[in-house]
Formats: structure tokens, C-alpha cells, sequence
């Protein structure tokens, strides 16, 4: 009976800190709101705790997501600070059942008697993390400056997914210690290797960022030191200007300009990454580069086995890169990629632009649907070219539009009876 009372208070600790920390960091201020979140986060784990007394295992991985599921409920309007404020605390309770919980526990209950088990359980585990925790309220800047550096790095996605192998690895252990039916022990092994994929594929995404990102910095540093070259040749042309000047041969002053003007041909400051700058993709993308925006340029699939003539498909490519362009305002990235999956050519082409808005979605490829002035009616017809294009060739064209980036991804299908010229 006092051990459960101490885990009630344990647990009534704990959801005040979740709800302390996310209202803190969500500057969410309605005590009610506040009350309300924390009584719901208690009974979420005391309902589930009581129901899988015997099967603890799953109860770890159910009030985990249920109480996501919870905060998400709650904070509707700032989801990810409050998802990534409710896991920061997940962690440190977890570790802290793991390191106490576990380990320390299990190797003092098998140097004492088990006539102390009870004392074992309130100064091995129970003392420990009451202490911390409470301390959490006192560093509460501390963990919001952490909070901060994981929604700054875009680390959000890998920080959540972590905290389920953490449930994974008190599972792992607490199933080794009694006798579980193999048919939960089974799956819980297969929704551990389902999460090490997501894992692995996410991390995956991530280096191949990385690399991107890589080889436009290479080909940046390239491109100042053009740029240098360029400013060392307009220092001695001004040079010799001034002399003229100096020298009162306006004549030959006004020639000289003139000349430097006519021969100024603009060079673009932004890079191109491709390995065929004459493929039908790069052409299209040209106009981002004069703009000034940088472009990266994978191509892995063979356009000679699509059924569409090459003129149709730069029509298609380009309308997407100009609206992008004009979206873009001289600055950014676009990353062009194509590839074959499944019978199907895939084109994907991706820019760091502003957001789309989600109410627009389903409209930007409706005929003369802009966001912009259009009163002389000529404006708002490229994606709806784009789409009615695509799909004549049995191939559909899919847009998706976050914060970071917006992507056009189109489909058409392999005829690989069909070579085009």
C-alpha cells in the first residue's frame, strides 16, 4: 500500500514538470488550460499502468504515444514546441527509470535481503528522481535553451524518434526478466526493427543533405573565387579610368567606358551542381541561375522512355522552375531529381522558398488561379499547363508545401517501346 501511494505521488510529480515545462516554453499562461493538461497526462498514466499492471512493456509504449497524442490535443496551435517540450521531459524520466530504475535497483536487490525491498524501491528509485526532477523546475532555462538548440538544427524528427528506442531499451530489459509469451516478445522485436528502418532512412535523408550541401559549398568557393578575380579586374580598370580622368582624355575616357559596358556581360553569382549541363532538366533550370539562385541537379532516369515529346516536357519543367523563380525572389535553392520507380519516371523538383499556403493547395493548378495581382487576366496559367500536360500522358503531378521547403513531385509513366528524339 505505501508503495503505491509513492508511485501515485511520483506520478502526480511528473505530470506537474510535463505540464511546467511545455507551458513554460509554449508561453501558454491559462491556468486552467495548465490544470487541465496535467490531470489528463495523470490519468493517462495511472489508467494504463492499472490496466497492463501485468504487461508493463506495452504500457510504456501507450502512455508514451497517448500522451503525445494529449499535448497535441492541447497545444493545437504550437504542436512542435510542444511535442519536442513533452519529449525533452520523456527523456529525462525514462533515463532516469533506466538508471535507477533498472540498473542501480537490480544490482542493490541482489546484495540485500528482499525483506527491504520496499525500503530498496523508495531510496534507490524513488528518492533519486524526485530530486531531479525537482530539480528541473529550478534549470527551467537551461531546458528551454535545449529546446531551442533542437528546433534551430532541425533536429526535431531524430529527437522524437529516439525517445521511442529508449522505450525499446527498458522493454528489452524488463522482458529478460520475467517470463513474457513469445507472441509479445515477437512484437515487440518487429516494431523494433520497423523503427530502426524509419531510423535508418531518416538518417540516410540527412546525409544525403549533407552531401548537397557539401558540394554546393565546393562549388561556392569556386565561384568567389571568380568573383575575386573579377573584382581585381574592375580595380585596374578603374585604375585606368582615373588616369584618363587625371589626364583630361574625356575622349578616350567615354571610349573606354563604353567599351567595359558592352563587353560587361552579366556573370550570375549563383552555382549550378549537374553532370550533363546540356540535359533538358539543366537548360529549363537556367533561368534560376541567372536569377541568382543556386541549383542542384541529380538525374538518374532515362527521359527517352517516357512517352512525352522533350518539348512538352521542358514546357512542364520550366513553368514549374518559373513560378518557383518568381516565388523565390533571387535567393535560395532548387533541387532538381529524377529517377525510375516502379515503371514510372519520377521528377521531383524542390525549392527552399516561402510556404504555400495549405488553403492554396488545392488550387494553383486551376486555370488563372494566382495569388498575385492579376487584373490584366495573364497571370496563373503555367501550373495549370503543367498539370493538364502531365496528366494527357497518363501521369499525375503531386505538390507539398512546409516551412522549410515546397516540392513538385511528377509521375509519368515508362513506355519502353517509345524513344523519343
Amino acid at each position: 500500500m505505501p508503495l503505491i501511494i509513492i508511485d501515485i505521488a511520483a506520478s502526480i510529480l511528473q505530470s506537474i514538470l510535463f505540464a511546467y515545462v511545455i507551458s513554460y516554453i509554449t508561453n501558454t499562461k491559462e491556468k486552467i488550460k495548465l490544470f487541465s493538461f496535467m490531470i489528463v497526462l495523470f490519468l493517462n498514466v495511472q489508467l494504463f499502468t492499472n490496466v497492463f499492471g501485468n504487461s508493463f512493456e506495452i504500457s510504456i509504449f501507450i502512455t508514451h504515444i497517448l500522451g503525445l497524442c494529449i499535448t497535441i490535443a492541447f497545444y493545437r496551435k504550437k504542436i512542435l514546441n510542444a511535442i519536442i517540450a513533452y519529449t525533452i521531459v520523456y527523456y529525462i524520466i525514462i533515463l532516469l527509470s533506466i538508471i535507477f530504475g533498472s540498473l542501480i535497483f537490480e544490482y542493490v536487490r541482489g546484495i540485500l535481503s528482499t525483506d527491504y525491498v520496499l525500503y530498496e524501491m523508495i531510496f534507490v528509485v524513488y528518492v533519486p528522481q524526485s530530486i531531479i526532477l525537482l530539480s528541473c523546475f529550478k534549470y527551467i532555462k537551461k531546458i528551454e535553451q535545449i529546446h531551442q538548440l533542437i528546433i534551430n538544427e532541425g533536429f526535431s524528427m531524430i529527437f522524437l524518434i529516439m525517445s521511442f528506442f529508449l522505450d525499446f531499451i527498458l522493454t528489452f530489459y524488463l522482458i529478460t526478466l520475467g517470463q513474457k509469451s513469445q507472441l509479445l516478445k515477437n512484437i515487440i522485436y518487429m516494431v523494433f526493427f520497423v523503427l530502426l528502418i524509419i531510423f535508418l532512412v531518416y538518417f540516410w535523408k540527412v546525409h544525403q543533405k549533407s552531401q548537397q550541401i557539401y558540394k554546393l559549398n565546393e562549388a561556392l568557393e569556386i565561384k568567389n573565387g571568380e568573383l575575386r578575380k573579377i573584382k581585381h579586374d574592375y580595380g585596374a580598370q578603374i585604375s585606368y579610368l582615373y588616369g584618363l580622368c587625371l589626364m583630361d582624355r574625356f575622349g578616350d575616357l567615354k571610349k573606354s567606358l563604353k567599351d567595359i559596358i558592352n563587353n560587361n556581360d552579366a556573370i550570375p553569382t549563383a552555382v549550378e551542381i549537374t553532370a550533363n549541363e546540356q540535359s533538358l532538366l539543366s537548360l529549363a533550370l537556367k533561368p534560376a541561375i541567372e536569377k541568382g539562385i543556386h541549383v542542384i541537379i541529380e538525374e538518374k532516369c532515362d527521359f527517352s522512355l517516357i512517352n512525352m515529346s522533350e518539348i512538352e516536357f521542358f514546357r512542364v519543367v520550366s513553368n514549374i522552375i518559373n513560378n518557383a523563380i518568381k516565388a523565390m525572389n533571387g535567393e535560395g535553392i532548387i533541387i532538381a531529381k529524377t529517377y525510375e520507380y516502379l515503371g514510372n519516371a519520377i521528377i521531383k523538383i524542390e525549392n527552399n522558398g516561402p510556404k504555400i499556403e495549405e488553403h492554396h493547395l488545392n488550387d494553383i493548378f486551376k486555370v488563372g488561379f494566382t495569388t498575385k495581382d492579376n487584373i490584366e487576366k495573364n497571370h496563373g496559367f503555367g501550373l495549370s499547363i503543367v498539370k493538364e500536360l502531365v496528366e494527357s500522358h497518363g501521369g499525375k503531378v503531386l505538390v507539398t508545401s512546409a516551412d522549410a521547403a515546397t516540392e513538385f513531385k511528377i509521375i509519368l509513366p515508362i513506355n519502353k517501346n517509345t524513344f523519343i528524339g
